[in-house]
Order: structure tokens, then sequence, then C-alpha cells
């Protein structure tokens, strides 16, 4: 692949020595090269750490791709495979579009694999999800057990008075409520 700054920054080097008389041509020459390598690496480095932010970005764990997820909340559920005798904590969260759901499903993920104090439970539902009287039921179900509840952009009115009436009956029973 060819790295167009990097050409442009040896081009600029090579143009503003190339007039320079007082230089002898092996000097510009090994400055320039010196110059291309410094550049390089750095074009490089910064290209492996946006390969490695790009490995954290989260996929749907329910189709195999993709950035968006299913219209589910039931596939939108993370459940520990393996609780190993930790405490597990149930997160329940609403929010307005789905692709802010991949990163808290991604973190769960995270946490249940690589923690030994605790496993997650998650459920997200997306906001326009609660019209549904089935996806309502389910809501108030998850958020009965639930010890931490988020709710996100949640800018609509009357949803945001269903979310009301299930949560402000249980916001003392809740570790959290954000």
């Amino acid at each position: 692949m060819v790295n167009f700054k990097l050409a442009a920054a040896i081009l600029f080097v090579g143009v503003t020595t190339a007039w320079q008389t007082s230089t002898p041509s092996f000097v510009a020459n090994k400055s320039l090269q010196r110059n291309a390598i410094i550049t390089n690496a750095l074009y490089q480095k910064r290209h492996n750490r946006r390969l490695n932010e790009l490995s954290m970005v989260a996929t749907d764990p329910t189709t195999g791709g993709g950035m968006f997820t299913a219209t589910n909340a039931e596939n939108r559920r993370v459940v520990p495979e393996d609780v190993r005798g930790r405490p597990t904590m149930k997160v329940v969260y609403v929010v307005l579009e789905s692709q802010y759901q991949s990163s808290m499903t991604a973190a769960v993920k995270r946490i249940n694999a690589g923690s030994d104090n605790m496993a997650v439970e998650c459920v997200g539902y997306l906001l326009e999800e609660l019209r549904s009287d089935d996806a309502f039921e389910q809501f108030k179900k998850d958020v009965e057990d639930a010890n931490i509840f988020i709710g996100s952009l949640i800018f609509v009115q009357e949803l945001a008075e269903k979310v009301v009436e299930v949560v402000k009956p249980r916001r003392n029973d809740l570790d959290a409520v954000l």
C-alpha cells in the first residue's frame, strides 16, 4: 500500500534540501534517508495503534458480524457462560440506537472472560422496542431482578414515561440508576 503522507514528506524534505548548494549531496541524501526512515516509523506506529483500536470494535455476537444488532432484546442478552462461583450482577439498559449497545455487549463479554471477581448478565432494549407489549413486559421482568439500570438518550416522552413507570418503584432497590 502506498503511503501518500510518507511520499509527500519525502518530496518536501527533498525539495527543501535540493536548493542548498553549500550542502554536499551525500549529506542531503543521508539527511533525506534519515528523515524518511523516521517519518515511516512514525506512520507505522500510528497505523499499528489504529489496528489495535479496530480490534476492540464490537460486532454483534448474534449475527456473526456487523456493527449493529438484531431487533430482539433476547438476542442482545449476555449471560455468563461459566460463573465459576463469582457473584453475578445484572445490568438492564435502554438506548436510543442499536450501535450504542454493541459497546455494552463487548464490555460485558470482556468482564466475564477476564474477571476473577465478578460476572455480569446484561440485557439491552432499544427505546422503540418498548412500544411492543411483549417487549415491555419482558423489560419489566428484567428490571425486577436487575442490580443496575442504564438509560441513555431517552427523548421520546411517551417511552420515557414507560421507563419511569418501571424503574421508579425499584429505584431504591437498585445498586445504581444511570
